[in-house]
């Protein structure tokens, strides 16, 4: 009975001895050499890319280059804005994802004055700045990213809507908005080379329609039975040219003014104003590709956190070469017309 008794000891000690070497190898267990849990995620870089509001196509095209960036370059990109143009709101994100500790910002400012703090901020946390579409020149950031200079787009918009019009006439200029640089810069330029290079065209008033169709629509509908001898309409941004094309058409079927009677020039988003080409109530437009920008942006902010710097001339993929002058990276603009306006993808 003894002998039993210490038989079925000695064989649960045994047992309760291989149970615990058992739990011992699960507590202890390690990981695979692939698997790196949240590590992988911590190194990567990130970028926030910041339009100046969410909605408008023209910021739908400039997101589809940000996002392929992102993938192209293996980065992760996060691209927002408030609804509307929104200067508080805009630096309010920019601010929170400074507190996610991003890698880099692209900002197309609504208030070039009023992100100069948080730019700063920015730079002191050792994350790269540039602006992209609006610029801010009077803060820290690196670089400016646009098709072309402010300067040079307010005298093509200008010589446009002379040439149109036959050197004389009153124009209206329609804006996105009246505190953005980008808007007011061009504005400015295309008045002193109409008054030095056009002295009978007269600008007659500037309307803002803070980035919103309906609003641009509302303006041109305004502007047309407010100045019944007008002939040019100058739309800055891309909600402009298609409310103003639209708006147009409804008064020259209401009998309102004759077909041609008022021409329209400036920027245009292809997609927006094709059918307007195509059937004659706009001649040409300005254009250039959104995404290039957004393409652009990304990756300047990845050479940058590289501890390298974009070139003259250098050849961008999907974008193409670019210009670089001093600190503004410039991608190039195009001329809209009935004959290549279905060649763009935007």
């Amino acid at each position: 009975m003894k002998k039993s008794f210490l038989r079925v000891l000695a064989l649960l000690t045994l047992v309760l001895g291989l149970v615990a070497c058992s739990n011992q190898g699960g507590a202890t267990e390690t990981p695979s050499e692939g698997d790196t849990g949240g590590d992988a995620a911590s190194t990567s870089k990130s970028f926030f890319i910041n339009p100046k509001s969410i909605g408008p196509a023209y910021w739908a095209a400039a997101e589809k280059g940000v996002k392929q960036a992102g993938e192209d370059l293996g980065v992760e990109v996060v691209f927002n804005a408030p609804s509307t143009t929104d200067s508080a709101q805009q630096i309010n994100m920019i601010q929170d994802m400074l507190t996610r500790q991003v890698n880099g910002v692209g900002v197309a400012p609504n208030d070039p004055e009023a992100v100069a703090p948080v730019f700063s901020n920015a730079l002191s946390q050792d994350v790269q700045v540039v602006t992209w579409d609006s610029d801010a020149p009077d803060t820290d950031r690196k670089y400016y990213i646009g098709a072309a200079t402010d300067a040079e787009l307010g005298e093509q918009f200008a010589e446009m809507i002379a040439n149109q019009i036959g050197g004389s006439g009153k124009v209206a200029f329609m804006v996105a908005s009246l505190s953005a640089q980008n808007q007011t810069a061009k504005v400015d330029a295309a008045t002193a080379y109409l008054e030095a290079n056009h002295p009978d065209v007269e600008v007659v008033t500037t309307v803002s329609s803070d980035d919103d169709q309906q609003k641009a629509y509302e303006n041109a509908q305004n502007l047309i039975s407010t100045y019944p001898d007008l002939k040019g309409l100058v739309g800055f941004a891309g909600a402009e040219a298609p409310a103003a094309a639209q708006a147009v058409e409804e008064a020259v079927n209401a009998g309102n003014i004759e077909q041609g009677k008022i021409k329209i020039a400036g920027f245009a988003v292809p997609s927006l104003v094709k059918e307007y080409l195509e059937n004659g109530t706009i001649e040409e437009m300005v254009t250039w590709d959104p995404s290039k920008l957004g393409y652009t942006t990304v990756y300047t902010l990845n050479l940058l956190t590289d501890g390298e710097d974009v070139e003259d001339g250098m050849e961008i993929p999907n974008v193409g070469s670019i210009k670089v002058n001093g600190d503004i990276i410039l991608t190039g603009t195009d001329v809209l017309t009935k004959d290549n306006v279905a060649d763009f993808g935007f």
